[in-house]
């Protein structure tokens, strides 16, 4: 199946150093060059955050507008033109002060949306700090595989929001605690429990396909299986889910004083963490070196391709950002190739990317622009 999204304009006003860029594409793979500190990245953020929070950068909204705007808020502004299914859709991102700073506010076709625009498209980024992977906290692995889970599953999303609001109102109710407040907690640990063993299945389904398509990849690491280590996680290998569920309202029960004290849920379905082990060497990614953790973090990337490959409607962006400095150059071509196979429209920055636009295979298909002109 080949990705049915693309952006056909992208124009800034005031983002960051960008004080305006308008930008026509016309290629699936976008190279973006440019001296370090030129704002690469910053043209990467702009699109993440159409359809996140915080976008790539993780960032706080008051530092995407530019230092020097001088004039009122309005002045800023993300406008795209996107290519849906062959239907052109104009997308606007701006900037609002409430009572907490400023809100994101999204445009459709110029009218102001509240619709979760991922339900439209998926955009899948990789950044340098990805390549810690293995080194980093628990909680960036796992985001690194939700990502992935809600690129191909846009309700899976939908799950994690309802997640996190059931345990920020299970505390609340711990907290203001008296007699009358028991049946309510007993409700709401009751959906917290379903929709973490449904964010549990989804991992593990996930996975089972990820290590299906690792197995069958051309490579020294094809020995390489992924595995879930949470409590919950390894119970849903050996039990219904429906006793793993019990198990579970069961655990945030016996917890609650710890969890009143704690202000915090101690037993969670986010409380994961997954593994990749090389069966063949006995051990795991993170005993490896640097440069074998960066590759096995793209071979997972191939692996979810493959899944992509096999999606019946396929809407998603690829944003590459500055992945040319930890890669090795003939992966990186692998890489590019079976996106362009998918159609799937990528961004990509680098310092010149002249290396690239030498291959003749490639010049046809990459839209190359130097911001520094």
């Amino acid at each position: 199946m080949f990705s049915n999204v693309r952006i056909e304009k992208l124009i800034l006003s005031n983002y960051r150093n960008h004080k305006f860029l308008k930008l026509e594409l016309k290629k699936n793979i976008i190279l973006i060059c440019g001296e370090n500190g030129s704002g690469k990245t910053n043209i990467l953020e702009s699109i993440s955050l159409i359809t996140s929070s915080s976008g790539l950068k993780k960032t706080n909204l008051t530092e995407i507008i530019s230092s020097n705007l001088k004039g009122p808020i309005e002045l800023f502004g993300v406008n795209l033109i996107f290519s849906i299914n062959n239907k052109r859709m104009k997308i606007g991102l701006g900037l609002k002060k409430n009572t907490n700073g400023l809100k994101k506010i999204i445009n459709v076709e110029g009218l102001k949306t509240k619709k979760k625009l991922d339900q439209y498209f998926s955009i899948f980024w990789i950044t340098p700090k990805m390549t810690f992977l293995f080194q980093n906290s628990r909680e960036e692995r796992r985001n690194f595989i939700d990502q992935m889970i809600c690129s191909i599953d846009f309700s899976f999303k939908k799950f994690l929001l309802m997640y996190e609001k059931y345990k920020s109102e299970r505390i609340k109710i711990l907290k203001k605690w008296n007699k009358k407040s028991g049946e309510w907690l007993f409700l709401i640990e009751k959906k917290l429990a379903a929709t973490g063993i449904i964010i549990c299945d989804a991992r593990r389904k996930f996975i089972k396909q990820l290590n299906f398509y690792l197995g069958d990849l051309d490579s020294s690491f094809h020995s390489l299986e992924i595995e879930l280590s949470g409590e919950l996680d390894l119970l849903l290998l050996k039990k219904p889910a429906i006793e793993v569920e019990d198990f579970f309202l069961k655990k945030l029960k016996e917890n609650r004083s710890k969890d009143t004290l704690s202000g915090r849920t101690n037993f969670s379905a986010n409380k994961t963490d997954f593994i990749v082990l090389n069966k063949n060497y006995k051990r795991e990614a993170k005993n490896h070196s640097t440069g074998e953790q960066k590759v096995i973090i793209f071979l997972m990337i191939f692996s979810f391709m493959k899944i992509l490959k096999n999606q019946k409607d396929l809407k998603i962006l690829f944003l590459l950002d500055d992945v040319f400095s930890f890669l090795d150059k003939n992966f990186i071509l692998r890489v590019l190739d079976q996106l362009n196979k998918l159609k799937i429209q990528t961004w990509l920055t680098d310092v010149s990317g002249d290396w690239i636009m030498k291959k003749d295979k490639f010049k046809s298909i990459i839209d190359k622009i130097n911001i520094d002109e």
